[in-house]
């Protein structure tokens, strides 16, 4: 901050400083949301109900993406032959294969919007600071896609 303060403002130093606030802040509100969610998803497990044949599996750890950036969440996991495997938490908190829904839904919007998905992997980290790469926003928009469009 010092060093900002001590030189000219130019379009390219506070395009910097901006980059680094937004930064610090976001690491700050990936830990806030991340401890909140994992307060949850342990309120969910301990509420969850398992249907006949579902099996306890044990805890596993993701890295959940969110606007804010990324966050580990340590989950239940049960089987069933019926249904194969799931995490009960995913559907409480709307987790599309580890992201977060506010996240699915801008990448998904940027991938409709931009004339490729690399350009909107380069929309998402210029403006927001956001870290997706184009094949995993391609990936987001074909499973998200169809639901939306009905």
């Amino acid at each position: 901050m010092d060093q900002f303060l001590a030189q000219a403002a130019t379009g390219l130093s506070v395009l910097h400083l901006e980059g680094l606030i937004r930064a610090a802040l976001f690491r700050q509100g990936a830990e806030l949301v991340g401890y909140l969610l994992q307060a949850a998803a342990d309120r969910i497990d301990a509420a969850y109900q398992p249907s006949p044949g579902d099996t306890f599996k044990g805890r596993t750890a993701i890295q959940c993406h969110s606007l804010f950036g990324s966050f580990r969440l340590v989950r239940n996991y049960y089987y069933s032959s019926a249904r194969s495997g799931h995490y009960p938490e995913d559907a409480a908190l709307g987790l599309e294969v580890g992201h977060r829904p506010a996240l699915v839904r801008l990448a998904s919007l940027e991938g409709a919007d931009e004339t490729s998905f690399l350009k909107a992997e380069q929309h998402l980290l210029e403006t927001g600071g956001i870290r997706l790469e184009a094949r995993q926003i391609q990936r987001l928009v074909q499973r998200v896609g169809p639901t939306a469009q009905a």
